[in-house]
């Protein structure tokens, strides 16, 4: 009798323990997945928003001065001015 328990205790564990591995994984499995789903999609948004300012900055060539004049006027022919 005290062997038939011994047996079944550690049939109880071995299931127990198998068991406890089997959901360990489910759970960790999903919610890895899910963490991994969301920074790739952070990672999509940031890479987005990266090109259209890029996009934006090339669709504008008045960003920089474009004023000749910025520097000081200069007489293209030598001359003083007056």
């Amino acid at each position: 009798m005290h062997e038939e328990k011994n047996t079944m205790l550690w049939a109880f564990v071995a299931l127990a323990l198998i068991v406890g591995a089997g959901a360990g994984y489910f759970f960790g499995n999903s919610k890895g997945r899910s963490g991994l789903l969301a920074e790739q999609k952070a990672a999509e948004e940031a890479a987005l928003k990266a090109a259209q300012e890029e996009i934006v900055k090339q669709a504008n060539p008045f960003e920089e001065s474009a004023n000749p004049f910025e520097g000081g006027y200069q007489n293209p022919f030598g001359g003083s001015g007056n």
